[in-house]
């Protein structure tokens, strides 16, 4: 009998893979901004490397095949800066990097516990891209966060509010991150110390947002 080979798992566009690594804290330094405050930088910096808030953004590496698609054995619980930084500059589909926009505006998943807590009304920030209709249910299957309990938003509009990421202070030995409760901490831009901040993800703030069933979405199989 002749084999059939299984169809290749998805995998998000925003996991990191295996062999992505990222910068080193020996590349950080400081320098001051055009008003004359001190900030975090690279010893050698690019543009890429500053968003337009002027936010130093974290450096990561990034295992792509011939035809640019990331490549490799995904690291679930990591999310690559890069890519998550494209997705959601671009507002594009967290799983398939496709345009996610539907003609109600976009979708945007998140835990049971922000529904929750969320009122009409009122903005919600998140971290998390929107997602196309074609991979809303397989966003939610590929997330162990998600299958537990999830709340999918339709924002009309959305802009640009912050970013996490980790603080870092100088003291008598150079350099170093502030600890803090989670991972990474979210500043919001225009705060006073986003120049201390070095940006791991992108936040949105969805403005004119509803709570929406996924069924009416798209239908159970």
């Amino acid at each position: 009998m002749k084999r059939t080979s299984a169809a290749p798992r998805l995998i998000p566009y925003i996991t990191q893979r295996e062999g992505e690594y990222g910068g080193l804290e020996s590349e950080l330094t400081l320098s001051m901004n055009a008003f004359g405050a001190v900030r975090l930088a690279y010893h050698e910096e690019t543009p890429a490397d500053r968003g337009p808030h002027g936010e130093l953004w974290a450096r990561c590496s990034q295992s792509l095949n011939a035809v640019g698609k990331p490549t490799g054995k995904p690291q679930w619980r990591l999310v690559n800066p890069i890519r998550q930084r494209e997705a959601m500059e671009q507002l594009r589909c967290q799983v398939g990097f496709c345009p996610a926009e539907t003609d109600q505006g976009y979708i945007f998943l998140a835990g049971a516990a922000e529904g929750a807590s969320h009122r009409a009304g009122e903005p919600v920030t998140t971290a998390q891209p929107p997602v196309c209709l074609e991979h809303l249910r397989p966003a939610i299957d590929l997330c162990p966060h998600l299958r537990k309990g999830h709340v999918a938003f339709r924002a009309r509009a959305t802009a640009p509010w912050g970013v996490i990421g980790t603080r870092y202070r100088l003291t008598a030995t150079g350099l170093e991150p502030l600890p803090v409760e989670d991972d990474d901490a979210p500043v919001a831009y225009g705060h006073p110390q986003l120049g201390w901040f070095l940006a791991s993800q992108l936040l949105r703030e969805l403005r004119d947002c509803e709570v929406v069933n996924l069924n009416d979405l798209v239908p159970a199989a």
